[in-house]
């Protein structure tokens, strides 16, 4: 009886501390920062797990860039999912001149380790152009804790 409710009192506890690291996530992560009033960029966090760091910053990368397009009225494939969204970006390599150039700027990253599976969750902190084809002056941006 007293290894049960030992047992029970060390899972509530583990439980516990696993919870608490939760808190040390990025401030950016929990709270997005905002751009300066008359910006020409703002800014956003994606998002994404896969198996390898790689592919997690792939998909979030993808998603950044399509998510951006779809702001701007880019027709954007809503029904395509994230892997083929990366699959196109890959295959992209040049820009035809029709295409509006969105600049994003990395800012932040933070790595975890999911707690579900064995995947790996990649956060990214953007900044991202409001508008297309301009060249904003991106701020220095050094509160990466």
């Amino acid at each position: 009886m007293k290894r049960i409710i030992i047992l029970i009192i060390s899972m509530v506890w583990g439980l516990t501390m696993s919870s608490q690291t939760i808190g040390s996530k990025p401030t950016w992560l929990k709270h997005l920062p905002k751009a300066p009033r008359r910006a020409m960029y703002y800014y956003r966090v994606t998002s994404a797990e896969a198996k390898t760091y790689e592919e997690a910053y792939s998909k979030a990368f993808a998603i950044a860039v399509y998510e951006s397009r779809w702001k701007l009225g880019v027709a954007v494939d809503l029904n395509m999912g994230v892997d083929e969204h990366e699959k196109e970006i890959r295959n992209s390599i040049s820009i035809e001149p029709s295409q509006i150039r969105i600049p994003l700027n990395k800012v932040c990253e933070f790595q975890e380790n999911s707690p579900v599976n064995m995947n790996i969750r990649v956060h990214i902190l953007w900044q991202i152009a409001k508008y297309g084809n301009v060249d904003p002056d991106f701020d220095d941006f050094t509160n990466c804790e």
